[in-house]
């Protein structure tokens, strides 16, 4: 919801609902600054920010976080049939900066529905202001105004989409709770989703169904409604007339953004894999399966598990080039990668 529409909200009133997913996957150590890319282009970048005098949970490096963007990027892959949003990834892994704002939690809890608003000066001051950045903030911060904002460009300009995390509702019930995310899909990883979607222009004022500065009233189950009836995200553009392949002339469509894994050409890299002695390399996903060698070019980014194969009688003694040890090699491919497996009798 963005800060304007903040009053008529589609936010502030929850229903908690858990589905069972994988367990939370595993986060890079701390950092306080964007890793190198994975791959260029529109990114969206995590952010785990917490108020001066904020409590750190360390929500950045225990899985939370990482959990919940893989909800949200499960659940829209669904939904689109393959295709997801472009997440910021480093060395294969998502990258999460972490940040502790200058102000406190009272001076910024005091901003009311115009919280997303003071997070992003402070994030832009500090570095984070990449034009071709979308940073999903997990706010560990309190606030009794709302779950969260985003922007709404062009009305209401802006790179951050924020929840906050300790914010409530009701007779005091908290918003997110951050073991629900790592146990499955919980309605805050929706939200955050929503505010996203905000953040990239979504809902425009030209969608059918437009109602309350950047949603839609059609129902309740679309992940971008804002009405009278309770929230209960489950779809991605109820009937795609508003703003999924609606396809509307002039309206900004979510199927042709940037930010879209499938709206983006990736560069391709070698891999070149060779074999000494007995045995025989493969590749998951399959890309190689050779001796003595052979070659594949894959996508900028792809992740690819090399596994030596010894033919009876032999063992892999070692691989060199850009994997060590004995090990199954596991390559990012961020630029051209070369391998070799030596086996021994």
């Amino acid at each position: 919801m963005t800060a304007r529409a903040a009053a008529a909200g589609s936010i502030t009133v929850l229903v908690l609902a858990v589905s069972p997913v994988a367990a939370a996957p595993d986060a890079l150590p701390r950092a306080t600054a964007d890793r190198p890319d994975d791959v260029s282009g529109p990114q969206i970048h995590a952010v785990y920010v917490l108020p001066a005098d904020g409590d750190d949970r360390a929500l950045d490096t225990d899985g939370t976080v990482a959990a919940s963007v893989a909800n949200w990027q499960r659940w829209f892959v669904s939904q689109t049939l393959g295709g997801g949003l472009r997440i910021d990834t480093s060395g294969g892994e998502l990258d999460i900066s972490f940040h502790r704002l200058e102000r406190t939690d009272a001076t910024l809890a005091a901003r009311g529905v115009f919280l997303r608003d003071a997070i992003e000066e402070e994030l832009r001051a500090a570095g984070f202001n990449r034009p071709d950045r979308i940073y999903a903030v997990y706010y560990d911060g309190s606030t009794t105004a709302a779950c969260g904002g985003g922007a709404w460009p062009p009305t209401l300009p802006g790179s951050v989409a924020a929840v906050y995390m300790r914010a409530t509702f009701a007779a005091g019930f908290p918003c997110y709770q951050p073991a629900l995310s790592r146990a499955g899909l919980q309605i805050m990883d929706f939200a955050i989703l929503h505010e996203v979607l905000h953040t990239m222009g979504f809902v425009p004022r030209c969608a059918p169904h437009h109602t309350r500065d950047g949603h839609v009233s059609d129902d309740p189950r679309d992940v971008m409604y804002a009405g009278d009836e309770p929230w209960r995200p489950g779809v991605l553009d109820v009937g795609q007339d508003d703003y999924y392949h609606a396809h509307i002339l002039g309206c900004r469509e979510l199927a042709e953004s940037p930010y879209l894994e499938r709206n983006i050409q990736h560069p391709l890299e070698k891999l070149g894999v060779s074999v000494a002695g007995p045995g025989r390399v493969v590749s998951v996903p399959t890309a190689v399966s050779c001796k003595p060698r052979c070659s594949a070019s894959l996508r900028r980014g792809t992740q690819v598990v090399l596994r030596a194969i010894p033919a009876k009688g032999a063992r892999l003694v070692r691989w060199t080039g850009a994997c060590k040890g004995t090990k199954p090699c596991r390559l990012t491919m961020s630029r051209a990668r070369s391998v070799t497996a030596h086996f021994r009798r």
